[in-house]
């Protein structure tokens, strides 16, 4: 038996729904990625202005080095968020992140 029109209106609303839901998290997450390579780049600012007054102040490679390894755990841990969030995009089809 053919589906009637309300059939197909109610299936065609929940197909409306489903793309607005999924264009949400899309954006969100998108904004999500954003703002992490936002931190990245801050984090990585933020190493250079301390290598270099670090480098005034006569400290050691050591010292900068230390400084170094705690910024790149950070990076590293942001790119695995971005990461983790551009896999979730591709879930919901949109992989042009």
């Amino acid at each position: 038996m053919p589906d009637s029109f309300m059939d197909k209106l109610k299936r065609a609303a929940g197909n409306v729904a489903d793309g607005a839901k999924d264009l949400a998290a899309s954006t969100k997450l998108k904004m999500d990625i954003s703002g992490l390579q936002g931190k990245i780049k801050d984090a990585k600012q933020e190493l250079g202005v301390n290598v270099y007054a670090m480098l005034e102040q006569g400290n050691t490679i050591d010292n900068i080095t230390g400084a170094f390894v705690t910024v790149q755990a950070a990076v590293v841990e942001f790119e695995a968020q971005i990461a983790a969030k551009q896999a979730e995009l591709k879930k919901i089809g949109d992989d042009s992140a």
